[in-house]
C-alpha cells in the first residue's frame, strides 16, 4: 500500500497542467437544507473539512479559501452521486434536500492534474487520489502556494475512477451566472435514472 510522504512547503517542479475548456460540463449535487445547506455554485469557505483536497488553513474557521466539488466525463451523474452518498451508499431523495446541478464554464480552467506523472515528479505517488485524506489536504495546500495561477485540481475519483475536479476560490469568476441543469433528486422525472445509477453503484435509493 502507498502512503502519500509529507508535502514540501513549495513544489519545485512544474504543474502538470489541464485546461477545462468552456464546452466541458460539470456537475455536483448541493443540499438546499440542513447543515450542509448552499446554493449551486457557492464555494465552501468553512475549513478544513474532511473533504480530499481542501485548501484552507487551521484552525477550522470561516476564512478567504474557498473550495467546491464537482464532476466532469461521460460518467459524471454516476460518480457524483457515488461521491455524495458514499459513507452511507443510501440515495436519499429528501433528506437535506438534495439537488443535481450540470453547468458549462464562463471561461476555461487551468486544472493541475494529479492522475498522471505530475505525483510522481513532486515527489508523492497515486495515494494523493486514494490514500490519506489529511496528507492529501496538506498537498492541495502546497499545490494552491506553488501553482498562484491554477484554478484547482483535476484527479481521479477514489471510488469510480473517473475524472473529479476541486475548484478555488480563484475560480470563481470562472462559473457561469446560471446553471444549464438544475433539478431536485426527488423530482419524478429522474427517479429511473436514478434507479439504474444506484444499482449499477450497489447503492440503496428511498
Amino acid at each position: 500500500m502507498e502512503f502519500l510522504p509529507p508535502a514540501p512547503k513549495k513544489f519545485p517542479v512544474a504543474p502538470d497542467a489541464y485546461r477545462l475548456g468552456a464546452s466541458v460540463m460539470l456537475w455536483r449535487i448541493y443540499f438546499r437544507t440542513g447543515k450542509r445547506a448552499t446554493s449551486w455554485s457557492a464555494f465552501r469557505y468553512f475549513g478544513p473539512m474532511n473533504s480530499r483536497f481542501d485548501h484552507h488553513t487551521y484552525p477550522k474557521r470561516i476564512q478567504d479559501r474557498g473550495i467546491i466539488y464537482a464532476t466532469t466525463g461521460r460518467e459524471a451523474i454516476g460518480t457524483a452521486i457515488a461521491e455524495t452518498f458514499q459513507d452511507t451508499r443510501l440515495v436519499d431523495r429528501y433528506r437535506d434536500e438534495p439537488w443535481i446541478v450540470g453547468f458549462g464554464l464562463a471561461k476555461d480552467l487551468i486544472l493541475l492534474n494529479t492522475g498522471g506523472s505530475w505525483p510522481v515528479r513532486a515527489g508523492g505517488n497515486m495515494a494523493i487520489n486514494s490514500g490519506s485524506r489529511k496528507k492529501a489536504r496538506d498537498w492541495s495546500r502546497a499545490i494552491y502556494r506553488s501553482y498562484p495561477n491554477t484554478h484547482g485540481i483535476l484527479y481521479p475519483s477514489s471510488l469510480t475512477n473517473q475524472p473529479c475536479v476541486a475548484l478555488y476560490e480563484r475560480a470563481a469568476k470562472n462559473l457561469p451566472v446560471t446553471p444549464a441543469f438544475n433539478e431536485s433528486l426527488a423530482s419524478p422525472k429522474l427517479f429511473a435514472g436514478l434507479t439504474q445509477l444506484a444499482s449499477r453503484l450497489n447503492y440503496a435509493l428511498t
